[in-house]
C-alpha cells in the first residue's frame, strides 16, 4: 500500500511539472519585433488572436515580463547573453552606430550549441559581430528555404524557414529555433503581400478605422484620422502575428515535437511609431507579452503576477538544457516559477537600462528604471544635467499629426519629452503612467526606498559607468558629435543623396568608433546576489 500511494504521489507531482528527472525539451521561442501586449489575453479585445488565445489556454501567461531596454539591439543582446547592455557592449544599435559584442561575451547560442542542440533563427539576429550568436541555421524572410518564388511573401517565407529546419534534423535531436518576423515592426503593415495568397495590410478582418480606441498610455488625448489608421494597420499587423503562430505550432505537431517542446511567445520590445512606446522607458516601451506552453510541466490556463527580466532568459534556456549557469549572471532561470515550485520567482524588482537607439541626437537619453510589480521609478540622467529630450519614435512621433491639437495632447507631450529627473508611478492604479507622484508627500517613503535600490544596484551589482557623472558627460559629448558626423557622411551632397551615401557606408563597413566603450569581457566585477 506504501509503495502504491508513493506511487500515486510521484505520477501527481509529475503531471503538474514538479518531476526534475524529465529530458531536456526541444526550445521553441517565438519572438516579435516591436509588438506590446495589445491582445486578447491581456484585455484588449479589439484584434482577435485565436492562435495566441489557445496558446495561453494551454500554458502560463505572465502579466509582468520587462525587457532590460526599448529598442532592439540592447534587448535582443540581454536575450542572447543574460547581461544589460552596458554590461554586455550592446548599449545602442549596431550596425554603422558601432555598437557590439564585448570581445569574448558567452551567449547562451554557443552553449546550447556545444550541448548538442541544433540551432536556428527566422529573421535577424539584431546584435554584432554575428560570430556571437553562431546559429545553425538563419532564415531570411526575403528567400524561401523550401525553394519556392521568396516574393515579398516575408511571414510564409519565415514558417518556410522553420519547416526546412525540421526536415533536416537528425533522428532525437534536439534543438532551439527562434521564429521571427518583422510584422510588427516600423511601419508594421508591408506595401505587399507578406502572407502567400492573402493581401493582409490590415488583417483578415480589417479593423474599422474609426472604432479603434485610444491606447491606456495616452490618457484622454483624442486621437485624429491619421492615429486611427496608424492603431487600425498595427492592429493588422498583431493579426499576422497570430497567423504566424498557428502555422508555427501546426508545423510542430506535424513533425511530432509538441509533447517534448517549450513554447514561448514574447517580444523584444513595445510598439514602434506609437507615442510613449519603443525608446521610451514606460511600460509601453517595456512591457512585453509573454505566454509559456510546456506539457507536463506548466499548468494549463494559469496566469502569473512574478516578475520576470529578459536577463532571465538566458539561465532559464541553460537550465532547460541542464548546463551550468554562471555566477555572474544577473537573472536567475524562471523554471520554479512555471513548475508552481517557486510562484512568485526569485525578484522583487525589475530594472531597464536605456542609453539611445540609432545615432541621432534626439534619441540619445539616458534612464534607468526599476520596478517592484506596483511602484515605478524612472531616473532621467540627462534632466539632471539640464538637458531637454528633443523627441522622436516613440516619445514624439509627429504628435500633433496624429492627435487632436487640444491642450491635454499638448500637457501629455511636454510632460513626456521634458520630464524631471525622476518620475514615480503607481502602476496599480495608474497602469498608464499618467500621474507622477514623485513630490507626493504620501509615497516619500516609497520614492527613497527606489532611489536606494536603484542606486545599489547601479554601483554595486551591474556597475553602471554612468553612476560617474564625468563619464556620462564625455559619452554624451563624444556621442552628439558622432551624430553630427553621421549626419554630415550621410547628407554629402544634399538630402537626394543621403540613400546613396548610406548605402556606400554601409559597403565600406564605415562605423563610428565605440570602443573606448566597449572592453574585453571580463566578468570579475559583477556580484553573484540573485535575490533582489
Amino acid at each position: 500500500m506504501k509503495l502504491k500511494y508513493c506511487l500515486m504521489i510521484s505520477i501527481l507531482l509529475s503531471s503538474y511539472g514538479l518531476s526534475r528527472d524529465l529530458e531536456r525539451p526541444n526550445i521553441l521561442f517565438i519572438h516579435m519585433e516591436d509588438m506590446g501586449c495589445e491582445i486578447p489575453v491581456y484585455g484588449d479585445m479589439t484584434q482577435a488572436t485565436p492562435a495566441l488565445s489557445q496558446l495561453a489556454s494551454q500554458g502560463m501567461v505572465f502579466e509582468r515580463v520587462n525587457v532590460t531596454a526599448p529598442s532592439c539591439a540592447p534587448s535582443r543582446a540581454s536575450l542572447f547573453t543574460g547581461l544589460y547592455p552596458h554590461q554586455n557592449g550592446m548599449w545602442a544599435f549596431d550596425q554603422t552606430h558601432g555598437f557590439h559584442f564585448r570581445e569574448g561575451v558567452p551567449t547562451f547560442i554557443q552553449a546550447l550549441k556545444k550541448a548538442g542542440y541544433a540551432t536556428g533563427i527566422s529573421y535577424k539576429t539584431g546584435v554584432e559581430p554575428a560570430s556571437a550568436v553562431p546559429f545553425d541555421r538563419q532564415y531570411k524572410y526575403n528567400k524561401n528555404a523550401l525553394g519556392k518564388d521568396p516574393g515579398s511573401y516575408q511571414v510564409s517565407n519565415c514558417i518556410d524557414g522553420f519547416q526546412h529546419f525540421l526536415e533536416n534534423l537528425s533522428p532525437g535531436e534536439k534543438f532551439y529555433f527562434q521564429a521571427q518576423t518583422n510584422d510588427t515592426h516600423t511601419q508594421w503593415a508591408p506595401k505587399f503581400e507578406p502572407i502567400r495568397g492573402f493581401k493582409t495590410r490590415f488583417g483578415f478582418h480589417p479593423i474599422d478605422a474609426d472604432k479603434v480606441k485610444a491606447l491606456l498610455h495616452w490618457g484622454k488625448v483624442r486621437m485624429n484620422s491619421k492615429a486611427r489608421q496608424n492603431l487600425a494597420e498595427y492592429y493588422g499587423a498583431i493579426q499576422r502575428v497570430d497567423f504566424f503562430v498557428k502555422e508555427i505550432l501546426a508545423l510542430l505537431e506535424k513533425f511530432g515535437h509538441t509533447e517534448n517542446t517549450i513554447v514561448i511567445f514574447s517580444s523584444d520590445h513595445g510598439p514602434s511609431d506609437l507615442f510613449r512606446g519603443k525608446t521610451s522607458s514606460y511600460e509601453f516601451g517595456l512591457r512585453v507579452p509573454f505566454i509559456v506552453k510546456w506539457p507536463n510541466y506548466v499548468k494549463k490556463g494559469t496566469r502569473s503576477n512574478a516578475l520576470v527580466s529578459f536577463v532571465d532568459l538566458m539561465p532559464t534556456f541553460l537550465d532547460l538544457a541542464k548546463l551550468p549557469i554562471d555566477e555572474y549572471l544577473p537573472g536567475k532561470s524562471i523554471i520554479p516559477i512555471l513548475t508552481g515550485d517557486q510562484p512568485m520567482g526569485h525578484r522583487r524588482f525589475l530594472y531597464s537600462a536605456y542609453n539611445s537607439h540609432t545615432t541621432s541626437e534626439d534619441l540619445l537619453w539616458p534612464a534607468r528604471t526599476i520596478n517592484d510589480g506596483r511602484y515605478k521609478l524612472i531616473y532621467n540622467l540627462l534632466a539632471e544635467q539640464g538637458m531637454k529630450r528633443l523627441g522622436k519614435h516613440g516619445i514624439n512621433h509627429k504628435i500633433n499629426d496624429v492627435f487632436t491639437s487640444t491642450k491635454e495632447a499638448q500637457d501629455l507631450r511636454k510632460r513626456t519629452t521634458q520630464p524631471g529627473v525622476y518620475e514615480l508611478y503607481d502602476l496599480q492604479s495608474d497602469p498608464g503612467e499618467l500621474i507622477n507622484l514623485v513630490n507626493d508627500p504620501e509615497k516619500a517613503a516609497i520614492l527613497k526606498k527606489l532611489k536606494e535600490e536603484l542606486d545599489d544596484w547601479r554601483r554595486n551589482r551591474v556597475k553602471d559607468p554612468f553612476v560617474e557623472e564625468e563619464v556620462l558627460k564625455l559619452f554624451t559629448e563624444q556621442y552628439l558629435a558622432h551624430c553630427l558626423e553621421w549626419r554630415t557622411q550621410m547628407y554629402l551632397g544634399g538630402k537626394e543623396k543621403a540613400a546613396q551615401n548610406k548605402k556606400i557606408l554601409t559597403a565600406k563597413g564605415w562605423k563610428l568608433n565605440k570602443e573606448i566603450w566597449i572592453p574585453k569581457w571580463d566578468p570579475q566585477p559583477y556580484k553573484t546576489e540573485k535575490t533582489r
